[in-house]
């Protein structure tokens, strides 16, 4: 059995916010001339990104699923949705809408689909009362948050009435970058700052969850990297080292910052057997699962495939392949029993 962590979602109809403070910034839907399995998403008048009925159609991704042999994906918004840049009030209630499309979409197939919301985390206070309405209106495992709040990485103190609460109730919490910083150093198109920035914002992130001493106040919090953590596997040990050699950055923390990044996950879109293997070096297998970035044009196909280059036992590729996904998502095996 194979589950797929990181797949992504966006309703056919995003809810129009457009007469709220921040105007035509929101997102909307916009029609592709010609085509009902195509659709425009439009962010200040302009094509923020074309997509396609898999990011809506419960129906067409099941026979993507089949075709590549994954049991069951996790689903969490397309991050453009996540909108930490209006009014958290506002944000609160567009995030329910899609929280409401997306668990419609959950309810349809209960045992090939399972849910990250999203939450207003601009507002930490806000964001943690939230936590309940995920859970018991929309029936969701946890969350997608992105690696900073309109520059405030995650890791940052304010942050903590929010992680608190979701240690309290078990709720899971998929961390994706989000308009990654330099990005204005970039040379080259605008794609790049996928390819380059969004590793670098992933480690500045996971390693202020470190720093900024969340892992050491919550230590059962359950909190995913999405495409295998980004450069923090690399930037690891140099952590590590400073921690042994300077007062200041020992102060920071009771633990080694390697003692805390083993209480991550990580997802396997690396891209690459070497860079995978090297995760498992890094961390245990314990800590991986898979991720695909389903359905957008990043994606790894068949992403079961590393079975076949990975040193990995049996039971161990077992773990990877979809034990860890339901440790993470503090749900029992029956729950992804499939027909």
């Amino acid at each position: 059995m194979i589950i797929d962590v990181h797949t992504h979602f966006v309703p056919e109809n995003i809810p129009n916010m457009t007469n709220r403070l921040g105007g035509d910034r929101w997102p909307i839907s916009q029609c592709v001339c010609g085509s009902e399995s195509h659709k425009h998403i439009m962010i200040s008048g302009k094509n923020f990104r074309t997509i396609t009925d898999q990011c809506w159609s419960g129906k067409r991704r099941i026979e993507d699923m089949d075709a590549e042999g994954v049991d069951a994906h996790v689903l969490s918004p397309m991050p453009e949705l996540l909108s930490y840049w209006f009014d958290p009030e506002d944000t609160l209630d567009f995030s329910r809408l899609i929280n409401e499309e997306l668990s419609h979409i959950i309810r349809t197939n209960p045992k090939k689909f399972f849910g990250l919301g999203m939450l207003p985390l601009q507002d930490p206070e806000l964001a943690a009362k939230e936590i309940s309405v995920l859970k018991r209106d929309f029936g969701l495992q946890g969350a997608e948050i992105g690696t900073h709040v309109n520059g405030r990485s995650i890791g940052d103190p304010f942050f903590e009435p929010f992680f608190a609460e979701a240690e309290a109730q078990s709720f899971s919490i998929f961390v994706h970058p989000l308009h990654p910083a330099g990005t204005d150093r970039i040379v080259g198109p605008g794609v790049l700052q996928a390819l380059i920035n969004f590793p670098t914002d992933t480690a500045f992130a996971l390693a202020s969850l470190i720093t900024g001493g969340i892992l050491q106040k919550y230590p059962d919090l359950r909190i995913l990297a999405s495409h295998g953590g980004g450069a923090f596997s690399s930037i690891l040990p140099r952590l590590n080292a400073g921690w042994s050699k300077f007062k200041d950055v020992y102060e920071l923390s009771g633990e080694s910052p390697e003692f805390y990044a083993k209480k991550l996950y990580f997802d396997t879109l690396v891209y690459d057997s070497r860079s995978l293997e090297n995760l498992l070096n890094i961390f245990e297998v314990n800590q991986l699962v898979i991720g695909s970035d389903y359905p957008f044009s990043i994606r790894e196909k068949n992403p079961g495939h590393w079975r076949n280059s990975l040193s990995v036992n049996t039971e161990e590729w077992e773990k990877i392949a979809y034990k860890n996904c339901l440790s993470f998502l503090h749900l029992s095996s029956e729950a992804f029993i499939t027909s």
